[in-house]
């Protein structure tokens, strides 16, 4: 357990299955977990006032395998981005023109991608 824990204590309550299942579809509308739902409710029922920070959101689902790859392939496109203007700066520092201005005409498309890729995960994820 860990040190820095704020709640000391614990109770252990057995429940059947209904119960169970209406406790936890309840927290997960609210997006808390379950254990905060209860304590929540209990402090209500005691007129006692909890602290904000004693609610804990729930946990999110491991998201799919195609969506880590798409957050990968994003990372890696804005890391070429990013060596695109390094390599554009190196090449007028050094005088290569030619390189200089391909360099330029390509930085716009990839951080196009870049952003192309963002609205696609956020579709994917449907926020």
């Amino acid at each position: 357990m860990s040190e820095k824990r704020k709640l000391n204590h614990s109770l252990l309550v057995r429940l059947d299955d209904d119960l169970y299942g209406r406790i936890t579809e309840q927290a997960r509308q609210q997006d808390v977990t379950a254990n905060s739902l209860v304590r929540r409710t209990m402090a209500d029922t005691l007129s006692y006032p909890l602290p904000p920070k004693q609610t804990v959101k729930a946990f999110a689902p491991p998201k799919p395998e195609y969506i880590k790859e798409l957050y990968r392939l994003r990372e890696s496109t804005a890391e070429l981005c990013g060596a695109l203007v390094q390599y554009a700066i190196k090449s007028r520092h050094e005088g290569h023109a030619m390189a200089h201005a391909e360099a330029e005409t390509l930085i716009p498309d990839v951080r196009d991608a870049v952003r192309n890729l963002d609205r696609l995960r956020k579709k994917l994820e449907g926020k």
